[in-house]
């Protein structure tokens, strides 16, 4: 709800936003609604690249431009599954107060970290009030509750409680109360534990069967956590002609040029992890496999 109730208060048709070449296609849809221009930055192991979004920047103001706002899913992007280490972060941020823009934080998956070190949040490390940080209780808890919240400048956040108001009045107090009590017994740490330990299973059984049965030429990321993994076709081949072949074989994916606001990305596709078994993540894997060699 929070990636409808900010472009609700910031956008204006026609207005820029600038978000990740691939980027959660839920956001871009709920901007593409309010009639948001969408300039998309190139990512690299390390997520949105700063260099490019400082040339970006730089042309927009050179134009008399000034963007609403960054959209940046820094922990385990959807769809690439990549973190963004403090140091980048660090430079994006730098960039947001030089150019005096808004950075929305998208966070939802960042409490189902399997390895590495957690990050600090952008919204910590900034300090200025140009962050906003959004998170959910979706992924960790009951996705039916729809809880979730965002953390602000306090002017942001009055707005954003006068657009909530007007959307549904308020998140009901019954489903944040069974939430507060199931944390305070601390049954949610134990739990999430538990989502964890499955994910990463799933994850590591996914993982293996693309280093088991893919063709030389496929890449893939490798995730430290959240749900998904995006992988990238040789140049010249395209998903969605994949697809076609794949859906024969009872295997799905969804197709990688939607994340991406240019339209580019054909040769891509994003793939979910925590829902199947680790069989059927051998299974599908295997599946898709033999699709791109009759692709190829």
């Amino acid at each position: 709800q929070a990636l409808d109730l900010i472009p609700k208060i910031f956008i204006n048709p026609g207005d820029k936003i600038i978000c990740g070449l691939p980027s959660y296609l839920g956001g871009l849809s709920a901007f593409s609604t309010y009639g948001a221009q969408m300039v998309g930055i190139k990512l690299d192991d390390k997520g949105m690249r700063a260099d490019l979004l400082e040339q970006e920047l730089e042309k927009m103001k050179a134009n008399g431009e000034n963007p609403k706002f960054i959209y940046i899913i820094p922990d385990f992007q959807n769809p690439a599954g990549i973190t963004m280490p403090e140091s980048r972060r660090l430079e994006i941020i730098e960039l947001a107060r030089r150019f005096d823009v808004l950075i929305v934080e998208d966070s939802p998956y960042r409490e189902l970290r399997f390895e590495g070190e957690p990050q600090r949040t952008m919204y910590e490390l900034d300090g200025t009030g140009h962050v906003i940080l959004l998170g959910t209780m979706s992924k960790i808890f009951v996705p039916g509750f729809r809880i979730g919240w965002v953390v602000a400048h306090e002017d942001i956040i009055d707005k954003i409680v006068m657009a909530k108001q007007a959307t549904d009045l308020c998140t009901s107090p019954f489903v944040q109360k069974i939430a507060a009590k199931y944390i305070d017994k601390g049954y949610f740490d134990e739990n999430l534990k538990k989502i964890i330990s499955s994910y990463r299973i799933k994850r590591d059984a996914m993982l293996e069967a693309f280093r088991k049965y893919m063709p030389e030429g496929v890449s893939w990321t490798e995730p430290e956590g959240g749900l998904f993994l995006f992988l990238t076709l040789p140049e010249g081949m395209k998903s969605e002609d994949l697809f076609k072949i794949a859906i024969e074989q009872k295997v799905a994916f969804v197709l990688g040029h939607v994340f991406h606001c240019d339209g580019s990305g054909q040769n891509t596709m994003r793939l979910n992890f925590s829902f199947m078994s680790e069989a059927k993540n051998d299974e599908g894997v295997k599946r898709l496999a033999d699709a791109v060699r009759q692709l190829m």
